[in-house]
């Protein structure tokens, strides 16, 4: 049984994002600008945490905007968006699907950085040092990673997105569109453009997972596992 936002809405609650995210973002990148003054952003600890910050309310809009377009507009459960126990098998069902998401997440990245630097391509898709290396954006830069990213991304871009479209494009053309809706939202400084093509195919493939076992559990549970490691990988580099 399908749910019942369709692709408009879909469409609606993207638009709403984007506006909301250039809305929301304007008053932070001012502060810490300011706070910042002669130095670029990423070089000043304070002007960093703001910066940062404003990245835990776009998630907290992301995780409305598909509550509104969803539950409050149709009425229907939070469970319609994935937020509910597996349909499909139990707690070791659950554990592997997650081993297996994790594994298969961290493979396309390995392969694709892998094919970028046989070919010396090496692009600038790292987070600035003093992310890591002060205690307030290091802490920011942790609870977007490990607590919003994990719940409110997979609740938008797999629950939302691919939910509404799977029933109506097909579950592949459904995976493909959020994978790549997820990626291009993952976009900074121009060499994270370079992130599309994995970050895509890790989305499409954290649908599938939720496209077998009917629960966002395992997608949300590897993702932060996923974003767990590169977390503590940039605190052992740079700390």
């Amino acid at each position: 049984m399908g749910v019942p936002w369709t692709p408009t809405d879909i469409g609606k609650a993207i638009g709403v994002v984007i506006i909301g995210t250039i809305v929301a973002s304007v008053p932070p990148t001012i502060v810490a600008a300011a706070i910042a003054g002669s130095e670029d952003i990423e070089d000043d600890p304070t002007a960093l945490t703001i910066a940062l910050g404003a990245s835990i309310f776009l998630e907290l809009f992301l995780f409305g905007t598909a509550l509104w377009f969803s539950v409050r507009k149709y009425g229907v459960s939070i469970g319609s968006l994935g937020l509910k126990w597996p349909e499909r098998g139990g707690f070791w069902m659950t554990v592997g699907l997650t081993f297996a998401l994790v594994t298969g997440a961290f493979s396309i990245s390995f392969v694709y950085f892998e094919a970028l630097n046989a070919v010396g391509i090496s692009p600038d898709t790292d987070l600035p040092e003093q992310a890591y290396q002060s205690a307030g954006p290091l802490i920011v830069l942790g609870v977007l990673s490990l607590v919003f990213a994990p719940l409110m991304e997979e609740t938008f871009f797999r629950g939302f997105v691919f939910g509404g479209l799977r029933y109506r494009w097909g579950a592949a053309a459904a995976a493909g569109a959020s994978g790549l809706l997820f990626a291009v939202a993952h976009i900074g400084n121009p060499g994270t453009i370079y992130l599309i093509p994995p970050v895509a195919l890790i989305g499409a493939l954290f649908a599938w997972g939720y496209l077998f076992s009917g629960s966002l559990l395992s997608s949300i549970l590897a993702h932060f596992l996923f974003n767990l490691v590169a977390f503590t990988a940039g605190i052992a580099e740079f700390s």
